[in-house]
């Protein structure tokens, strides 16, 4: 019998491992690390070298198993690239719900949150609601005022998106070069219409 590839080792052990862990209490294994096991950082080497969906079973194992607190947010963002590489928006977004959860105060989690619900999931509200968490931790950040007037604009609140863009292009004059799309939304919110 052949020996089995390394994505298919991975997912073996992923599902081993999972599976230990929802019968002996995943939420502490979360939450103690401060130290790994080599089955920890096995999986984390497994989950940085692979990818898809083989990736995305090691980096959930190897957060599962617990990590030291920097690598395992290493750890999360791969497995947020590795999600997006197939696709898996929701899975993303819920991610990103992960994230706000473990540092609520961090305002790149509501950017990353609003933009995944925003621009992949078209869900519209709760993106606003995330980027106005993000805009109000990090008041001074033009590129988050920019995606917040958007998600206003993709509302029908042109005058606030109007409003959002003006500060970030104060904040940032630079902030919109490159990207025509919102340039354009800019100018509709302007005039107060839809775009496109």
């Amino acid at each position: 019998m052949a020996e089995p590839t390394l994505p298919q080792r991975a997912a073996q052990l992923a599902f081993a491992i999972s599976a230990t862990f929802m019968a002996t209490g995943l939420a502490a294994a979360q939450t103690a690390a401060t130290t790994e096991t080599p089955q920890a950082r096995e999986q984390a080497r497994l989950c940085e070298r692979l990818d898809k969906d083989a990736g995305i079973e090691a980096c959930r194992a190897a957060l599962a198993l617990g990590l030291r607190p920097e690598r395992r947010k290493a750890i999360r963002e791969v497995l947020a690239k590795h999600l997006v590489d197939v696709e898996r928006w929701n899975d993303l977004a819920e991610h990103y719900r992960e994230d706000v959860r473990l540092d609520p105060e961090e305002s790149g989690a509501w950017f990353r949150l609003g933009s995944v619900l925003l621009f992949a999931l078209n869900q519209r509200v709760e993106a606003l609601a995330a980027l106005e968490e993000a805009a109000r931790l990090a008041p001074t950040d033009a590129s988050t005022l920019s995606l917040l007037a958007i998600a206003q604009h993709s509302l029908g609140r042109y005058e606030a998106a109007s409003a959002s863009f003006d500060e970030a292009t104060r904040l940032d004059p630079a902030v919109l070069e490159g990207h025509p799309a919102a340039q354009a939304v800019r100018e509709a919110a302007r005039r107060g219409e839809p775009w496109p």
